[in-house]
């Protein structure tokens, strides 16, 4: 698949679908097969999403063909999802090594079993974005001190999602929801307010970049949303300095063993 082929417009239709430029591009077949080895290895877990819908499984690299370029992918536990995604033609995936993003667009997935179980035999992606270091310093916020936001999710804006920002910079944050809520789509456009723990509230507009299932240290499997920031009243970037380098300082004064 080349470059050209990707549509970027279209989240269905491309590996890198939140502007991340060609820096982060991995084409070289060996080094897409180490990563996917690394998501193995890592037992990380991966949002598949089908192509041009929005609907979503959790899923995994259960193995490589040591001689060709096919993986074997975990299927759901969902007889539905597993034609869905037999269906759709494509899926795009999103997972994190080493908390750094991942993306990758697999075609023709074949349908198999692994141990008595449903999986896909799929070619090797021919290309896959890998965000080497982080543009943006993101903090992981506080359980007892984090920013939330708040998501009208009805249009009469009588009801609304309130949550936890799990992490934040000047570029964008992440929330955390359970795998069954599909409130958010990839690549559209949120209103929310983002209550700071120590300044006013912000009415902000935020795009979905990415979906990651993620597993909590309890066991209890979730789905990362992470977002950037379209839209930032004005002192918004201040705020949002300003509580993390508060925070930073709070840790740094705890580790120097100062407080």
């Amino acid at each position: 698949m080349s470059e050209g082929s990707l549509d970027a417009h279209d989240p269905s239709h491309a590996a890198h679908d939140d502007g991340t430029d060609d820096r982060y591009l991995v084409r070289n077949p060996r080094q897409i097969r180490q990563l996917l080895q690394a998501l193995i290895d890592q037992r990380s877990l991966i949002n598949a999403h089908l192509g041009g819908r929005d609907q979503s499984f959790p899923t995994a690299v259960l193995e490589l063909d040591e001689d060709d370029d096919w993986l074997l992918l975990d299927g759901s536990p969902s007889e539905p999802s597993n034609r869905a995604a037999e269906e759709a033609g494509h899926l795009l995936c999103f997972a994190q090594l080493d908390r750094v993003m991942v993306r990758f667009r697999l075609d023709g997935l074949e349908r198999t079993q692994n141990e008595g179980h449903v999986a896909f035999r799929v070619p090797f992606p021919d290309e896959l974005v890998h965000l080497q270091r982080r543009e943006l310093y993101r903090l992981e916020t506080p359980i007892t001190d984090s920013p939330h936001l708040k998501f009208p999710i009805n249009e009469d804006r009588s009801e609304a999602l309130h949550l936890r920002v799990v992490d934040i910079s000047g570029g964008g944050l992440a929330v955390t929801v359970p795998v069954d809520c599909n409130v958010f789509s990839l690549q559209k456009r949120y209103a929310a307010q983002l209550d700071m723990p120590d300044s006013s509230p912000l009415h902000i507009s935020l795009v979905v970049c990415n979906q990651l299932a993620v597993k909590l240290p309890n066991g209890v499997e979730m789905k990362r949303i992470g977002m950037r920031f379209d839209d930032l009243p004005r002192g918004g970037d201040s705020a949002i300095q300003r509580y993390i380098f508060r925070i930073d300082r709070q840790r740094s004064a705890r580790k120097n063993g100062e407080i």
